[in-house]
């Protein structure tokens, strides 16, 4: 038996610990703070379950990538596209249209094995606040798996041509190594990128498929011997589970002990009547019950979480612990009718299973993502938050022509107020000059004043710079030209999100601060605009189920904005101290009251994302401004 690789129930009850694992974490049980590291036990069995078969074919001449990628075609395909199609149609029920919309192009992006680059561009960070309410954020681990299979065999196979065994254990044992230390380095420098692309987790499968290749060299333990290398290993993956939080640095070093941990337990199992006790233990029928339905329990249970929160219910143990029951009846409904019959049933040749199994799963998702995106999530299901119309009501949306186009002077397109020869003034800034023209279209009207609008992201007055070079982060010439532009008007108001700048130490908060000195210096009416208190996302959504369908119960008092304390060298306190002929119009005074901050205006959210502005928000905190302070313009 130790020369061959055997069916290992003990690797499904494996399967079991690391789904239960994820699960756990993602169903908010504490205790397991660190539950994310079943994914990385998954890609080690993966790596080893992989390479143990294909190795063995590429010894003996018989590897086919056909039969290959149609294995993997039956395995993963049909049970993901149904449940994918099948939580479409609650979510359609259940998600506003702007994440219904999002929703669609993960569903694209998850067929095409790209999601874990979508989400990192998007999302940014896994454990972000505003990823708990992603259906399918969980998908971009398949992503990498996917990924990893179009990658390694054909690696695989050449190391089988060019190499003999010992050379080729040597040349994984390299790859391994590299891939290894270029993890621990992306890990340093960008964790999310580490976090969610293959280069920062191919160690971890490699160590699975090193593990399968070595198989035959591996000496055969004794019972003692193998029960220790179990028990250790079991507490390699337990211990980062318990210990490790959101807030550790990871992949890198800290994902390396639960994969040594998955590799001694696959080494303890190696030998049928000498297995490890840990081994035995993985082998009792409910473990490896949950470790064939764990593919099916991987899809179902973060949907179904996600819907929970997202309709407002703060998951108790009790309802979390109701999600995991109903994610094992799902799960085992799915791997019987679906998962199996698609893999031991409709065995079709690789031809028909592209034509019959492929092409139609991927027709339903174009579908599902175009229906989708061409209605723009379905608005009109909502009608009460007509403030989140992208369309009709988002800055970036309704003034496309003056926002990151990068030119200047195109008054008739990007103008504000009274319309004149030639105008008052000029509003710059970045995305929050964009969102604050409504705002200053108000007071300009009063003020019977013409500004010229021009905002740019990454342009707060100039352009911002690396912090620590000091070069340009983008072409410089926008910024210069747009503020020579500016000094040839009375006016100039600087609306850019001043919350950044908070270290005086910092390149881009000096360059700003000197930039804004120089511009007091030309005699000019400077006006600063001061951002509301920022919200959260999760915070945001439950603003909208609270006007929408309050069915969680709701309590506005529990999502009002906190008025916290920006710190005491923020750039737009150093503006009142050092340069006080500057005039600072702080949106704050209208929206805050003692600790707290309305997120609404007669019935009307002001947000349009966490910290940004919606037009009718702008145009209403504009209104009570001028109702309640008068025009700033014209004092």
């Amino acid at each position: 038996m130790s020369k061959k690789h055997f069916y290992r129930p003990d690797i499904d009850g494996l399967r079991a610990l690391a789904v239960m694992l994820v699960i756990l974490f993602h169903a908010g049980f504490t205790t397991i703070s660190g539950g994310f590291v079943g994914v990385d036990i998954f890609f080690v069995i993966s790596g080893f379950l992989i390479t143990s078969s294909i190795d063995k074919q590429m010894s003996q001449g018989t590897f086919s990538f056909q039969n290959f990628y149609l294995k993997r075609i039956r395995r993963i395909i049909p049970v993901l596209v149904f449940i994918m199609f099948v939580i479409t149609i609650p979510a359609y029920f259940i998600l506003f249209s702007d994440d219904f919309e999002n929703y669609s192009r993960t569903v694209i992006h998850t067929i095409l094995s790209t999601n874990n680059f979508h989400l990192w561009i998007k999302s940014s960070d896994y454990f972000a606040e505003s990823t708990e309410l992603i259906p399918l954020l969980h998908t971009w681990s398949l992503s990498v798996e996917e990924q990893f299979y179009m990658v390694w065999p054909p690696l695989l196979l050449l190391l089988h041509k060019k190499f003999n065994l010992k050379n080729r254990l040597l040349g994984v044992i390299v790859l391994l190594f590299l891939s290894f230390m270029l993890s621990v380095f992306l890990t340093h420098i960008n964790m999310q990128m580490a976090y969610f692309l293959l280069p920062a987790r191919l160690f971890e499968m490699l160590l699975g498929a090193g593990l399968a290749i070595f198989w035959h060299k591996l000496p055969q333990f004794s019972q003692k011997n193998n029960n220790l290398l179990s028990i250790v290993g079991f507490f390699m993956m337990l211990l980062p589970a318990l210990l490790l939080t959101q807030t550790n640095s990871f992949p890198g070093i800290n994902a390396l002990w639960p994969c040594l941990g998955a590799c001694l337990f696959i080494i303890s199992g190696k030998e049928e009547v000498t297995m490890g006790i840990v081994n035995r233990c993985l082998q009792i029928r409910a473990f490896v019950f949950i470790g064939l339905i764990s593919y099916s329990m991987y899809l179902w249970h973060w949907p179904l979480l996600v819907y929970v929160k997202y309709l407002g219910f703060e998951l108790s143990k009790n309802l979390a612990i109701g999600v995991i029951v109903l994610t094992i009846l799902l799960s085992f409904l799915s791997w019987k009718y679906v998962e199996q019959p698609f893999r031991y049933t409709y065995t079709y040749n690789f031809k028909n299973t592209l034509l019959k199994v492929l092409l139609p799963s991927v027709v339903i998702c174009v579908a599902i993502y175009g229906i989708i995106d061409h209605f723009n999530g379905f608005p009109s299901r909502f009608t009460q938050l007509s403030e989140f119309d992208k369309d009709a009501n988002f800055p970036s949306k309704l003034r496309r022509d003056c926002y990151r186009k990068l030119r200047i002077g195109n008054f008739h397109e990007c103008g504000l107020g009274t319309p004149k020869d030639k105008p008052d003034g000029m509003l710059i800034g970045d995305s929050f000059a964009n969102h604050s023209a409504s705002f200053l279209e108000v007071l300009a009207n009063d003020a019977n004043l013409y500004f010229h609008d021009s905002a740019g992201g990454g342009y707060p007055v100039l352009g911002d710079v690396n912090d620590i070079t000091g070069e340009p982060e983008f072409d410089p010439e926008f910024g210069l030209k747009r503020l020579e532009l500016a000094k040839k008007f009375d006016y100039i108001i600087l609306a850019a999100n001043w919350e950044r700048f908070t270290n005086k130490e910092s390149k881009n908060y000096q360059l700003v601060f000197k930039t804004v000195q120089e511009l007091v210096a030309t005699g000019k009416k400077i006006v600063v605009i001061d951002p509301i208190r920022e919200t959260t996302p999760n915070d945001l959504h439950k603003m909208k189920m609270f006007k929408v369908r309050n069915i969680a119960k709701i309590e506005k008092k529990d999502i009002l904005v906190p008025f916290y304390d920006r710190p005491e060298d923020y750039i737009v306190y150093e503006f009142k101290r050092k340069l006080p002929s500057i005039k600072i119009i702080d949106l704050n005074t209208v929206m805050c009251k003692g600790e707290f901050c309305d997120y609404e205006i007669d019935g009307n959210i002001v947000y349009r994302n966490s910290n940004h502005l919606n037009t009718s928000g702008a145009r209403l905190i504009g209104e009570r401004y001028l109702k309640s302070f008068g025009n700033p313009l014209i004092k």
